[in-house]
């Protein structure tokens, strides 16, 4: 049974959560009727909704492309899956891409399928999870935290600072 979309303009953590399942039913459809463009798209679509649901469970900012990038990678350092997040960040760029280059097989479109569904799969998992504490360790983690939480230059969290809650908003 597909994934009920929800109503225009009813996203919220759920509605995004049902538009990234529904992403994955349509990629693997799409990729067995062998339309692995399509399937691309809805791969990456999959991957921008889960993060997304976690950037609204936290309050955070997560309206523009960057800030997807920064919810995955700000979610891999608290969760200490940092090296594993990039590599699904890479695998669903890649699909992102692949909608406008037409450059990626079926068989690169079939692991990013794989990733992504594990992504979406650990993001289940962190949604459901307290928000971990977090020090800011680097000018890295200052601006992608400023962007997240839609500060200004000086606003920004100092190297060293700390959270008891990841810096969740919400």
């Amino acid at each position: 049974m597909a994934t009920e979309l929800p109503e225009p303009g009813e996203l919220g953590v759920e509605g995004q959560v049902q538009m990234s399942r529904r992403f994955l039913e349509h990629a693997k459809i799409q990729l067995a009727n062998g339309d692995r463009i399509q399937a691309a798209e809805k791969i990456w679509g999959a991957a921008a909704h889960a993060l997304k649901a976690v950037g609204e469970q936290r309050g955070w900012i997560h309206d523009r492309h960057p800030n997807i990038f920064d919810i995955g990678e700000h979610i891999g350092r608290e969760f200490g899956r940092e090296r594993r997040f990039s590599g699904y960040l890479a695998q669903a760029e890649y699909m992102h891409k692949n909608f406008y280059q037409n450059d990626r097989s079926e068989i690169a479109v079939q692991s990013a399928l794989a990733d992504v569904e594990a992504l979406v799969g650990e993001l289940d998992i962190i949604r459901a999870s307290p928000p971990r504490p977090y020090t800011v360790k680097d000018d890295g983690d200052r601006i992608r935290l400023g962007r997240l939480l839609g500060l200004r230059r000086g606003e920004r969290p100092p190297v060293g600072d700390y959270s008891p809650v990841g810096y969740s908003r919400a």
